[in-house]
């Protein structure tokens, strides 16, 4: 397939290019067609549209009513097409609009350049450097403290447990905060939030904006209120602080932060990025982590390396395991661009407005990039990066996740704290499923185990 990286303006002549093939349609009913296949989506999930992928290619369209037209893009070429475009060519933030939903319409996430831009590089220092490093400890202390509460040879989702001190974890590493009951206190609403943002209400509210469904959310409303009155009074008081720039959360690392020409961020758009960071750096790890155990402990030989490494401080084979469980099962199946004109796809003419849907989860296992690529084989990252453009669970480009490095980071230490002093099995003799929970794909089961503190006396 040729790629070509180029926009292709309104009045050029396309020349034999067409259309991409696709799920059909009929002239005057494409709002009841794409109404049909959003609704098939929502129903099918993945294994729906991977097999609409087979039969259609590596460029597919799909009319889904609220977003236009899809151009679904399975080719890790076409994938390096869209992340090196132009931001003005292909709009990033306009791509992954429906996170405004929850995100808000604030959040650097959903932002076009320059300003997407400008937000990012504030947001760099909290998440690089001496600031990570000093998040480990963090890591470490709540991750023991979830397994004290763990239940003793009786099952439990690995899923819960996971989202409960993940979500202890960043409240921890924004605010700064230590205290039980004020970290309850102020992660509640976003917890709010998130379980909000994972029904299929926030999807469909999308889909259906035009008839105001977005503008009247009253659940919305009140949970959004309920975050600005925990943050608010938060900032408030560090800008009395004498010793805010000595600080190491996030939180304060934001209120420090200044740009080239030395603008500081506003209230509103801290409070638009902590939902942003606490939202993305919650539920994502706590999945990852799931699918990281369901795979180890029906793998006895894998969990053994890594219960080395946890012992030594080795991050090798970790690592490995994590990206491999990252391209098996990415925790958000698909990210967006959109066009802003006509425009060359590969050997296709897309028309402008038309959403770029790189299908992460059909990249990560795309089979000229993998051999058996529905197998788990973290041996296939050892000595190696991932691929750049065939491996893209924190999507790519200027867009690109820019809290990968803490995750990564949160994902080993985590792992290497439960099994240096744990012993987990498997409740059930196979792997958990997936199922898709609004715009995130997790374990249906919640990944059941069993758990014994190591050395644990045979009486408890």
């Amino acid at each position: 397939m040729a790629i070509v990286s180029k926009q292709v303006s309104v009045e050029s002549d396309p020349g034999p290019i067409g259309a991409p093939p696709g799920l059909p349609t009929l002239p005057g009913l494409d709002a009841l067609f794409g109404a049909a296949y959003g609704a098939g989506y929502l129903i099918g999930g993945e294994r729906l549209a991977h097999r609409l992928i087979e039969h259609y290619g590596p460029v597919m369209r799909v009319p889904i009513v609220g977003l236009g037209t899809l151009a679904v893009v399975s080719d890790p070429e076409l994938v390096k097409q869209v992340f090196t475009a132009k931001p003005d060519v292909l709009l990033g933030g306009e791509g992954v609009g429906p996170a405004a939903a929850i995100y808000g319409h604030e959040s650097m996430f959903v932002l076009e350049e320059p300003e997407h831009l400008r937000r990012r590089k504030l947001l760099t220092p909290p998440l690089h450097g001496q600031a990570l490093e000093s998040y480990g400890p963090i890591i470490a202390d709540e991750t023991r403290r979830a397994m004290a509460r763990f239940p003793i040879d009786r099952p439990f989702r690995m899923l819960r447990a996971a989202r409960g001190f993940t979500l202890d974890i960043i409240v921890r590493v924004i605010f700064g905060v230590s205290d039980r009951a004020e970290i309850a206190r102020l992660g509640h609403p976003f917890e709010e939030l998130l379980d909000l943002g994972l029904t299929d209400v926030a999807v469909v509210r999308y889909m259906l904006r035009d008839i105001g469904t977005m503008r009247w959310w009253p659940r919305l409303a009140r949970i959004n209120r309920d975050v600005v009155s925990v943050v608010a009074p938060l900032i408030a008081q560090r800008r009395r602080d004498p010793e805010l720039s000595a600080r190491q959360d996030m939180l304060s690392l934001l209120m420090c932060a200044r740009t080239d020409t030395g603008e500081a961020m506003t209230d509103s758009e801290i409070i638009a990025d902590l939902i942003t960071l606490m939202l993305a750096g919650h539920e994502t790890s706590a999945t990852t982590l799931s699918w990281m155990f369901d795979e180890l402990l029906h793998r006895p030989d894998a969990l053994a390396r890594v219960r080395a490494e946890a012992e030594t401080g080795a991050t090798e084979y970790t690592m490995a395991v994590i990206n491999e469980t990252m391209r098996l099962r990415p925790p958000v199946p698909f990210t967006a661009r959109v066009t802003t004109g006509h425009y060359q796809l590969g050997d296709y003419l897309l028309e402008p407005g038309t959403r770029i849907v790189l299908y992460i989860d059909a990249v990560n296992k795309n089979p000229r990039t993998y051999l058996e690529p529905h197998r788990f084989q973290p041996e296939r990252f050892l000595g190696t990066r991932p691929s750049t453009y065939g491996w893209i669970p924190f999507g790519g480009g200027i867009k690109r996740c820019l809290g990968a490095s803490f995750s990564q980071r949160e994902l080993i230490i985590a792992t290497h704290t439960l099994l240096r002093e744990g012993d987990f099995t498997p409740v059930h003799s196979h792997e958990d499923r997936p199922v898709r929970r609004s715009a995130v794909v997790i374990p249906r089961g919640g990944v059941e185990i069993r758990y014994r503190p190591r050395h644990c006396p045979p009486s408890q």
